[in-house]
């Protein structure tokens, strides 16, 4: 009876049946973002799948895949994204997106990223799979700011140590990015990292063909009216979004007004600016790195070009966040901006002197611009 016991006790371990047996951690790779087709300036601000079940003590790769969009890979102990955010990220809190640079340590009178979105929770960890970040569920981790790139994607690498229950990763630049994490015992059933990589693939299908292609038209959509005198108003959007898709985009075709009509530009949900001219993207930056010291802060490229790494800053520049006091098509190379646009706000510009006028974002670079053409 004892051999008999050992036999089946050796052959329910070979197929890990055991009671109580626990499997070595697996690692299941998400996606944030991902790429467009080609000649589509697109960002999905959203994970891929859009929920996830693991076994208590798994890894989550949160895995950059798109092409130069910011997002944050950020694990919070809430099961509900949303009110996770409305406590934790409005003016104040502390984990909002924008801070004045004096709540960071600054006298320069600035907007700042948020050092604690900026940085890693913890530097010493995350950045493989041996590695991780542990999430206990009690407490913030934090990949912290990183920009996609096709040719290098960041990933963030995250233990899910946290008691069995359901958990969120959040972006922390951009609402509605969400992912959600169910936690279960050894013994409860999960699906595989290959059943998981299957499933973001069909959702990020979806994402592309359907809503990348609604952002898109919205994007190139340009409506015609009329006001008194008989100048005209032509509206488009600042961009196109749906469902978390946005197509950073102008439209492709040139806009044609007479002197006197209006250009007026609709914010969207994703964060854009209408600038002109085009050549303000090199010269206006949206954001400058700095170290943080007494007086007039000195230019840095990244932490360690400062005594104290602590004291790096990204700011916005004010030039390129606020409006211009004119927003007169008065001259094709005088600057002029609109400052930040997202819904619902929006902008106008009234065309005055004869001219082509190159618009474009300052936050997404020369791929987002389009061309008006006033005619006298």
């Amino acid at each position: 009876m004892r051999k008999a016991f050992f036999v089946v006790a050796a052959a329910l371990l070979v197929l890990g049946a055991v009671p109580g047996a626990q499997a070595a951690p697996a690692t299941y790779t998400v996606k944030l973002d991902g790429l467009a087709p080609k000649g589509d300036n697109w960002s999905f601000l959203r994970f891929f799948p859009a929920s996830l079940t693991v076994h208590r003590g798994d890894v989550v790769d949160a895995a950059w895949a798109g092409a130069g969009a910011p997002h944050t890979a950020t694990v919070v102990p809430d099961r509900y994204p949303e009110r996770w955010r409305r406590q934790n990220q409005g003016p104040g809190d502390p984990w909002s997106f924008v801070v004045p640079d004096s709540a960071a340590g600054g006298d320069d009178n600035e907007l700042v990223i948020n050092p604690a979105v900026a940085a890693p929770s913890d530097p010493t960890c995350g950045s493989s799979a041996s590695t991780p970040c542990a999430f206990d569920g009690s407490s913030v981790v934090n990949s912290g700011f990183e920009f996609g790139d096709p040719t290098n994607e960041p990933a963030f690498f995250v233990k899910m140590d946290a008691p069995t229950g359901t958990y969120s990763f959040v972006c922390l630049v951009h609402p509605g990015m969400d992912l959600t994490v169910h936690v279960v015992s050894g013994g409860a059933s999960a699906p595989t990292p290959a059943q998981v990589s299957a499933r973001g693939a069909r959702q990020f299908k979806k994402a592309t063909q359907v809503w990348g292609e609604q952002a898109d038209h919205q994007a190139q959509t340009v409506v015609s009216g009329h006001v008194d005198a008989g100048h005209k108003v032509v509206t488009l959007w600042a961009g196109g979004y749906s469902h978390n898709v946005s197509a950073d985009e102008f439209p492709d075709t040139p806009i044609t007004v007479r002197v006197g009509d209006s250009v007026q530009i609709l914010g969207n949900f994703e964060i854009h600016t209408a600038t002109i001219p085009a050549s303000s993207v090199d010269s206006v930056p949206f954001v400058t790195t700095q170290c943080e010291v007494a007086g007039a802060d000195t230019p840095a490229t990244s932490p360690a070009d400062c005594a104290d790494p602590t004291q790096f800053q990204i700011a916005l520049n004010p030039q390129a966040i606020a409006p211009t006091a004119s927003l007169a098509l008065s001259n094709p190379n005088t600057f002029v901006n609109s400052g930040l646009v997202s819904a619902p706000s929006s902008t106008v510009f009234t065309a005055e002197k004869a001219g082509t006028y190159t618009i474009v974002c300052l936050v997404h670079g020369p791929a987002m611009s389009t061309k008006i053409k006033v005619i006298g």
